[in-house]
């Protein structure tokens, strides 16, 4: 989840409307630092964003990041340089 991109309470009505109940389960994935300009969203927001879809009956699981303190977490793991021909 991005901070300010995604994890608003209306893009979480959004979701809740688009899937439309119970049928769907969403995984709430923190964003993993990497050297681009976004930030993981805060737990507050990761929070509501949760409780708006449980209202709406939307099962959803929030997921725990391993590996970011060494850089290899999901979407983290990635090559700066491009390899030889």
């Amino acid at each position: 989840m991005l901070d300010g991109v995604n994890d608003r309470p209306e893009d979480a009505r959004q979701l809740a409307d688009l899937l439309g109940g119970p049928l769907h389960h969403v995984n709430l994935i923190p964003y993993n630092a990497t050297d681009a300009p976004y930030r993981r969203s805060t737990p507050a927001a990761t929070r509501r964003f949760q409780e708006i879809l449980r209202e709406r009956r939307v099962p959803s699981t929030l997921r725990h990041t391993m590996g970011d303190d060494i850089a290899a977490a999901c979407g983290q793991l990635r090559v700066d340089q491009a390899r030889p021909a």
